[in-house]
């Protein structure tokens, strides 16, 4: 005897196949198929960086005073949010200087920061080609 308790099983449909967006598909061509780089990416950009209200160089003020006062994961959040920008912003260097910082609070909890870190000019050709195709304009450095 069925009561018709629990949920009715489902059956595979082909629209559940590929939930993968088209942004996030461009993304991992983009990469070239470095699975790593695809990964570290997609959690480390932003999708829609307009809407980041916040300016960098407050940004890393506030990185500078929780580094002082010892709040390690809120200074690996803002570094890791300065980091993110420079990446939007195709800034080499501050993806460099900004991931490095966060990679170092963070220690082995983030694999991203240093995958980003081992292949930065990379990273951040694919961020400009990525942004540039989805209408993000790219703002100087």
């Amino acid at each position: 005897m069925k009561l018709g308790l629990g949920k009715p099983k489902q059956k595979d449909s082909p629209a559940s196949t590929s939930s993968e967006t088209p942004a996030a598909t461009r993304l991992r061509e983009l990469s070239g198929g470095a699975g790593d780089l695809y990964g570290a990416m997609s959690r480390l950009m932003f999708l829609d960086p307009k809407k980041i209200m916040t300016p960098l160089d407050r940004l890393l003020s506030e990185a500078q005073e929780y580094e002082a006062q010892g709040n390690r994961l809120r200074a690996e959040v803002a570094y890791r949010i300065a980091g993110g920008i420079s990446l939007y912003r195709g800034d080499l260097d501050g993806v460099n200087k900004y991931f490095s910082k966060a990679a170092s609070f963070a220690g082995d909890s983030h694999p991203e920061y240093k995958i980003i870190l081992k292949q930065s000019s990379e990273a951040v050709a694919i961020a400009r080609k990525y942004y540039e195709e989805f209408g993000s304009s790219i703002t100087p450095a």
